[in-house]
């Protein structure tokens, strides 16, 4: 995903509300990023292209084979995930989702002193991995 097909941005709250992140961080800094950080891309801000998103992957009915979602309970993307609350969306061994007790990326860690729920969620894609992997079986090359 690049920075414009999501949208989902962390931004600072209304002047009326209390707040730890700065209100200068709104969409247009976000839109500013995207140029700033990927110019060879991005001439001028970006305008989310989420409608296109949610129809390439059906939004929150995606439904794709071998996609592992490891997610975290501290996560603060966890609402723009299959785990958001309220969205009650099934694991199944095609598309397993699994939640640890982790904030974003925490289950990128591999070092010492992982929270076991983080190690649990590692183990277990691992093991989806591993079957899959075993499962897969190259194409036959076509002759010219």
């Amino acid at each position: 995903m690049v920075c414009n097909q999501i949208g989902f941005w962390q931004d600072g709250p209304p002047y009326n509300q209390p707040a730890i992140v700065s209100r200068m961080i709104d969409p247009t800094y976000h839109q500013r990023q995207c140029v700033n950080m990927f110019p060879e891309v991005f001439a001028s801000p970006p305008q989310p292209t989420t409608a296109e998103t949610n129809v390439m992957y059906t939004g929150w009915n995606v439904d794709v084979e071998r996609l592992f979602f490891a997610n975290g309970l501290r996560d603060p993307w966890r609402d723009a995930t299959v785990s958001a609350d309220g969205l009650y969306r099934s694991s199944t061994p095609g598309m397993p989702i699994f939640e640890g007790d982790g904030f974003h990326c925490s289950d990128m860690d591999t070092e010492s002193g992982i929270d076991p729920t983080i190690a649990a969620v590692q183990e277990t894609a691992l093991e989806y991995m591993a079957e899959w992997l075993a499962e897969w079986k190259p194409s036959a090359l076509e002759s010219p």
